[in-house]
């Protein structure tokens, strides 16, 4: 399997993991629920906090296999999502996605348009 199917995966789960202990321990200590509540209740949220993180860390991967894959510039970025330049830093040939998480489905659509419509010039 490459890394790109494996990040968002184990991101997801190490993200459920932590929120699961979290939860846990919260509503067993802080709010003195009973074993099951508190573990249906960290359940919950663990599958919650597994779902944001393996859409980010999806959107992630994705984000820069377009930009590696038509090896796009910070201006070309800026032009394809509408935001600045300065949003998209390339520090030695690596994108660092600094934006907020917030912004990540919107680079991404943007992204996958710019894609489609060069896949379908081929």
């Amino acid at each position: 399997m490459n890394k790109g199917k494996i990040f968002p995966v184990a991101y997801g789960v190490i993200s459920a993991i932590i929120s699961f202990i979290a939860v846990f321990f919260i509503c067993m200590r802080s709010f003195r629920l009973n074993l099951q509540l508190s573990i249906a209740l960290a359940g919950v949220f663990a599958l919650f906090f597994y779902v944001i993180s393996y859409f980010r860390g999806h959107a992630s991967v994705e984000i820069k296999r377009i930009v590696y894959k038509y090896q796009l510039t910070d201006q070309e970025l800026a032009q394809i999502t509408g935001l600045k330049a300065s949003d998209f830093p390339i520090y030695h040939d690596q994108l660092q996605l600094i934006l907020p998480k917030r912004y990540w489905p919107r680079i991404l659509d943007a992204l996958q348009k710019y894609e489609q419509e060069h896949e379908d010039v081929n």
